[in-house]
């Protein structure tokens, strides 16, 4: 029994090693098929969607904010208050609770990392420039 468990381990050791070798990363292949991503472009200080797609609440969503805008903006949301959230850009993280937005320059990128927990209406805005806003729509949606 005991020859038949090390059998196995090595097995799978070898698929892992495998995998990694040739540029799959399982794990992180897993993690990405298990996110929801929506991408917002700032350009002549407007928010636009790149790629519409329903969001659902309790699942990992990732925002992705280019600014191809020649000036700064901001990025504020009620949706982010009291959640977890991990943001990322340019050398720059930002990790916790009570992050109420962030400042995006001209030409950068910034990644947000957040999982909300109820369905709704969350718009946001740029806090700079009170003209810009959005508005993300999280839905129930059944799994077939």
């Amino acid at each position: 029994m005991r020859c038949v468990n090390m059998s196995l381990f090595l097995h799978l050791v070898f698929i892992s090693v495998a995998l990694t070798s040739f540029g799959i990363d399982a794990q992180s292949e897993t993690l990405t098929a298990q996110e929801q991503r929506i991408e917002l472009i700032i350009r002549d200080y407007a928010f636009l969607l790149t790629q519409p797609a329903p969001l659902r609440p309790r699942m990992p969503t990732v925002v992705i904010l280019r600014n191809q805008d020649i000036v700064r903006h901001g990025f504020t949301s009620s949706m982010l208050v009291g959640l977890l959230v991990h943001a990322e850009g340019e050398g720059i993280a930002s990790y916790g609770k009570g992050v109420e937005g962030f400042y995006l320059d001209p030409g950068k990128t910034l990644v947000i990392r957040l999982t909300t927990e109820h369905p709704g209406s969350y718009s946001f805005r740029c806090d700079l420039h009170p003209q810009m806003k959005g508005e993300l729509f999280l839905l129930e949606v059944p799994t077939v």
